[in-house]
C-alpha cells in the first residue's frame, strides 16, 4: 500500500508558502507565477496556520469585490489546516480529501512542513496500488 512518504519520494517535497499578513493580491500572484492551486500559510517561525486555495480567493472576491485583493490572507485562508503525515496511506488521504471536499493536504512530520499532496497525487497512487494488485492476482492465476 502506497504511503505519503512514497508519493513525496516520487514527486518531491516542493511546497510554496505565504505569510498570513500578505495580501490576497500577493497570494494570487504567487499561485499564478508558480502555476499552483494552493499555498500553505505559515507564520514567521514556519508553523502552518492554514491553507489558501484559488477557490478561497475567488470566494473572497465574490463576497467583497475587488477590494478583497487588499485583504490579508489570514482573513480568507482555510484554518486550521487539515494535514497528513508520511506514514498515512494514499487510501486514507483520499478518503479525507473526499469527505472534506479538499484538493490538497500539507504534509507535516514532527510539526515541520515537508511537502504537499494533491488529490491527483493520491488518485495516481491508488491507481498504481490497484495495478500492482492486479499484477499479483494475474501472476497467481497463471501459476495455478
Amino acid at each position: 500500500m502506497m504511503t505519503v512518504e512514497t508519493i513525496l519520494k516520487r514527486k518531491g517535497h516542493n511546497v510554496f508558502t505565504i505569510r498570513p499578513e500578505h495580501s490576497l493580491a500577493d497570494a494570487a500572484g504567487l499561485l499564478s507565477n508558480k502555476g499552483i492551486g494552493v499555498a500553505v500559510v505559515c507564520d514567521g517561525k514556519g508553523h502552518v496556520q492554514g491553507v489558501l486555495s484559488e477557490r478561497d480567493i475567488v470566494k473572497a472576491i465574490s463576497l467583497y469585490g475587488a477590494g478583497a485583493l487588499e485583504m490579508p490572507v489570514r482573513n480568507v485562508m482555510s484554518s486550521p489546516a487539515v494535514t497528513c503525515k508520511l506514514s498515512d496511506s494514499a487510501k486514507r488521504i483520499l478518503e479525507v480529501m473526499t469527505e472534506r471536499r479538499m484538493r490538497h493536504l500539507p504534509v507535516l512530520e514532527d510539526g515541520e512542513l515537508i511537502g504537499i499532496i494533491s488529490i491527483g497525487d493520491a488518485v495516481n497512487a491508488r491507481l498504481m496500488d490497484a495495478q500492482m494488485e492486479m499484477g499479483v492476482l494475474r501472476d497467481f492465476a497463471v501459476t495455478r
